[in-house]
Formats: structure tokens, C-alpha cells, sequence
């Protein structure tokens, strides 16, 4: 029997609870509880979605980064690819410049050059004709002014 009386008074003791609690609780307030909810999971769903659109386009930027950073990359070697080039040719017109200084002066020397090849071949004529005694004494050539003289010129400059 105290079990009957233990369980009764359990039973009572919770129907008291449920009695008042459902006094707090109001149709109202669970209305307005559900539309809580519903917002709540509406706003849930609004940003999980915009989560996923961001997280897309972290991808995308991501993407394009990569593809911007190896653009880059291939800019930066063709870059280096025209300075070396770029290099060798100023290197190369230095040298084409030097050579066409040298140019120049053999050019001012020629007249100089055909004049006295056609005395030596006068002087080979006549020699023929007539014995004649060389000097082996070597030749001497004037300077022009701030010239460069024959003795200057070097073959390797050519």
C-alpha cells in the first residue's frame, strides 16, 4: 500500500506541474514561439546560403589569382627573355659602332692608300726600266688631327 500512496502522490505531484505549467503556456505564446522558430530557421537557411556564395567566390578569386599569378609569372620570364636580348644588341651596336669609327678612317685613308699604290706601281714601272735602289727604311705617315693613325688600327677591332 505505500507503494499506491507513493505513486499517487508522484502522480499528483506531476499533474500539479503539467496543471501549471500549461496555465504559463498560452496559445498565444506557442504561436508565437513557432513563428520564432520559423524565422530563426529561415534566417539559418539565409545565411548558410550566403555562406556558401562567399565560400564560391573565395574559390573563384582564387582561381583567377592563380591563373593572374601565373600570367605573371610568364610576363616576368618574357621580360627577362627581351632584356637579354635587349642586352646582346646594345652590346653588338657598341661593337658596330667601334667598327664603323674604324671604317671611317680607312675610308679618310684612301685616297692617301690609292696615291701611293699608284706611285709604288709607277716606281715598279720605272724600276723595270731603269735600276733603282729602295730604301728598306720604314714608311712614315702624317697625322691628321685627333685621328686615329694606322698604327692604332688593330685588326681584331675589325
Amino acid at each position: 500500500m505505500t507503494d499506491g500512496v507513493i505513486r499517487r502522490s508522484i502522480s499528483t505531484d506531476s499533474n500539479a506541474i503539467l496543471s501549471n505549467s500549461s496555465s504559463l503556456i498560452t496559445r498565444t505564446t506557442i504561436r508565437e514561439a513557432n513563428n520564432h522558430l520559423q524565422m530563426l530557421y529561415i534566417r539559418n537557411q539565409e545565411l548558410e546560403q550566403l555562406t556558401h556564395e562567399q565560400k564560391e567566390e573565395i574559390q573563384q578569386r582564387n582561381f583567377e589569382c592563380s591563373k593572374l599569378y601565373r600570367a605573371n609569372q610568364l610576363l616576368e620570364q618574357h621580360c627577362q627573355q627581351l632584356q637579354a636580348l635587349l642586352d646582346d644588341r646594345t652590346q653588338r651596336l657598341y661593337s658596330y659602332e667601334r667598327k664603323e669609327v674604324l671604317f671611317q678612317q680607312i675610308i679618310e685613308f684612301k685616297p692617301t692608300l690609292e696615291s701611293l699604290v699608284r706611285m709604288l706601281n709607277t716606281f715598279e714601272q720605272s724600276s723595270s726600266l731603269l735600276p733603282v735602289s729602295i730604301d728598306n727604311k720604314p714608311l712614315e705617315f702624317v697625322q691628321a688631327a685627333n685621328r686615329i693613325t694606322p698604327s692604332e688600327i688593330y685588326l681584331s677591332d675589325l
